[in-house]
């Protein structure tokens, strides 16, 4: 636990919290406590001080697979020059990209993608985003199988 004390000034309290609520965001504050051998009130006051410090979020996660969402897909992005503000503007407001980050190398961008269907799939790639302007050149990979999924940032 010693290495992961120096976390953005986190003490291994704050760190056993969050090890908690990853397992369980509505996990009882009073369930916590007594796991940790700390009052109630010490939780809570630390959970909201993660909160404020925007290290903590707690959100439901749908399970996109349970909603009709069963293909995903990670799509590589490589960009004109000049042109990666624009096309990262445009790929933000599509609903069925989830997840979109700046990547180094051959492609400047790397989207996550989640779809009902291999059709709608296809629809998203050729109707929604090889029309943009600047995309010079896309690589698709389709998940076969998902092996692992997690949110935890610390193990227990």
């Amino acid at each position: 636990m010693e290495e992961q004390d120096n976390w953005s000034g986190l003490d291994a309290i704050d760190i056993q919290i969050i090890q908690h609520l990853s397992d369980d965001g509505r996990k009882p504050f009073t369930e916590i406590a007594d796991a940790l051998g700390v009052n109630e009130r010490t939780v809570r006051m630390r959970v909201e001080k993660l909160r404020v410090a925007g290290i903590l979020n707690i959100v439901g996660v749908v399970n996109p697979i349970q909603v009709g969402l069963k293909i995903q897909a990670i799509v590589q992005i490589a960009v004109a020059p000049g042109a990666l503000d624009a096309v990262i503007e445009t790929i933000q407001v599509i609903d069925q990209v989830r997840f979109m980050v700046v990547t180094s190398g051959e492609y400047q961008l790397l989207i996550q993608v989640r779809v009902r269907s291999h059709e709608e799939l296809t629809d998203f790639l050729m109707k929604k985003l090889n029309p943009i302007e600047g995309i010079t050149k896309t690589n698709v990979i389709i998940e076969m199988k998902l092996l692992k999924n997690t949110y935890k940032i610390f193990a227990i």
